[in-house]
């Protein structure tokens, strides 16, 4: 993946090895600690999609599949495999864009005729997540060591593979492809190679709905190419608006396809509605404090603290452009408001603030503020992963 967008590649590149060693290390551990988790907690074999919805999808219990793709046969997952196999023919689903499902039913081909579509399709999910997330953990690599250097590089890649929700980026969900797009993208504005930039940018928004933001970065660093000056603005600053027509190239389909709009949607399948950025906060204070909410709700809250401090060090530690990314990614998502799940997702979307690990990786030199960081992550990815993989919800 990382060879196809033109950047190069040797063997003995330190990010290439680094990456691919914490890659490994990562995907041996999950597989044998979903295996230990549900060896010792098995899962009722009987159906139940209220606790356990596989959407019409088969359950994969026994064989190698069982233990292979099994445990990641979770939530958002079923709904990718689901427009994959069918399309958009549940409404609920319109919400996910189409690249990462297309990809699925892509790839899925390949397998056909060796394996069932359901583990076809999950296979094929799995492979396209993981290549992504090992692209993601090279280019994490090169852009913090441009920005620092190779120590704080190698942190940086640690802590985001030990992120509590980093199971995710190994899931077949949309993380990891997201976040490798979005990296790619503001790696080629840096070297002022705005069409691929642009090229990236586009994909971004098919993959996640939160990939327009990109236009900010974009637009930010082609201005500072050209010195802020209006009139060496030339025809390639079109290429900063590909995010906005993917974006609406989407939303023009879904309407011509006559599917409710996604505010409609999201309220009525997924309990948000759009307010002011914060007011979910708000609520999850209200939440915390009479005591309804779950162990998930705080640390999402505090997930969101975190994010707010830290887009404020990417100002002071990294360049503006890392900082317009996060400031920007923090306001959309912070729009969504749910008085029933406040703050919904957010320790997995935190994810895709990657200038967040290029900032833990530079002060992470301080020894006790490493620490900090590992020990707790450690623990709360081991409990995460484990109740993801129990079928409890985590994000």
């Amino acid at each position: 993946m990382i060879r196809a967008i033109g950047i190069r590649v040797r063997e003995t590149d330190p990010a290439v090895k680094y990456g691919l060693i914490v890659f490994i290390l990562s995907r041996i551990f999950l597989t044998l600690w979903a295996a230990l988790v549900l060896g010792l907690r098995p899962l009722p074999q009987e159906e139940d999609e209220l606790l356990r919805p596989y959407l019409g999808e088969p359950i994969l219990a026994e064989g190698p599949a069982s233990l292979l793709l099994g445990p990641w046969q979770r939530f958002d997952t079923q709904h990718y495999l689901r427009i994959s196999r069918l399309g958009y023919a549940a409404e609920e689903d319109s919400v996910f864009p189409p690249l990462y499902p297309a990809l699925v039913r892509g790839l899925g081909y390949v397998f056909q005729g060796i394996l069932p579509v359901g583990e076809r399709h999950l296979l094929a999910g799995i492979i396209i997540s993981n290549l992504a997330f090992l692209g993601t953990l090279i280019l994490l690599f090169r852009i913090t060591e441009e920005e620092f250097d190779r120590p704080s590089a190698k942190r940086a890649v640690v802590y985001l593979a030990i992120f509590p929700t980093a199971f995710f980026l190994t899931a077949a969900y949309t993380e990891s492809l997201f976040i490798f797009f979005a990296l790619a993208s503001i790696w080629f504005a840096r070297r002022k190679r705005f069409w691929l930039a642009g090229l990236f940018g586009l994909l971004a928004p098919l993959t996640r709905l939160t990939g327009w933001i990109l236009v900010v970065p974009l637009a930010y660093e082609y201005m500072r190419s050209r010195r802020f000056k209006w009139r060496q603005i030339k025809p390639d600053i079109l290429a900063l608006f590909l995010p906005l027509v993917s974006l609406s190239g989407f939303l023009y389909w879904r309407s011509i396809m006559d599917l409710p709009g996604l505010t409609e949607i999201y309220e009525k399948y997924w309990y948000q509605t759009t307010a002011i950025p914060g007011l979910d906060l708000l609520t999850a204070i209200g939440k915390m404090i009479s005591g309804q909410a779950a162990f998930t709700l705080f640390f999402d809250f505090i997930v969101v603290i975190v994010l707010l401090f830290m887009t404020i060090l990417a100002y002071r530690k990294l360049d503006p452009t890392y900082g317009l990314y996060s400031t920007t990614l923090l306001l959309f998502m912070l729009l969504p408001a749910s008085p029933q799940k406040p703050l919904f997702s957010f320790s997995r979307y935190a994810l895709a603030f990657f200038p967040m690990f290029m900032v833990f990786g530079l002060v992470g030199k301080n020894p006790w503020i490493n620490r900090l960081i590992l020990y707790p992550s450690i623990g709360l990815y081991l409990y995460f992963s484990g109740q993801f993989f129990m079928w409890g919800w985590v994000a």
